[in-house]
């Protein structure tokens, strides 16, 4: 099967190049998949987390709660299978909610951001 125009351009996306473009979004995604991305970028940084021994579970704000609950959520994920779950949904972002690239003479020269 021939491979789209449009999946072609995603090719070669990493987890750092995915983790900088989720900054680019032009639209905020939902909460769940905030969570859901903040999730997997936590479990690909620093694996399963700690015990409730060693990083207690917050209870002084909801949104911190959820963050917590989305990490504790995917324990037992490797860290290398986190890291290609969050390109695979930085790259249905990017195509849902379109990124923003602004040029510049620095950036232009040094980075290419049209994967």
């Amino acid at each position: 099967m021939p491979i789209s125009e449009l999946e072609k351009k995603w090719w070669g996306m990493n987890f750092n190049i995915a983790a900088e473009e989720m900054r680019r979004l032009k639209e905020t995604p939902s909460e769940e998949e905030q969570l859901a991305l903040y999730g997997l970028y936590k479990q690909a940084l620093h694996g399963d987390i700690p015990s409730e021994d060693l990083y207690i579970r917050p209870n002084s704000d909801i949104w911190i709660q959820r963050k917590y609950d989305a990490w504790l959520a995917i324990k037992g994920k490797s860290q290398e299978r986190a890291k290609e779950d969050y390109v695979q949904a930085a790259q249905e972002m990017i195509k849902k909610y379109g990124r923003t690239i602004v040029r510049s003479q620095w950036n232009s020269q040094v980075w290419t951001v049209d994967y």
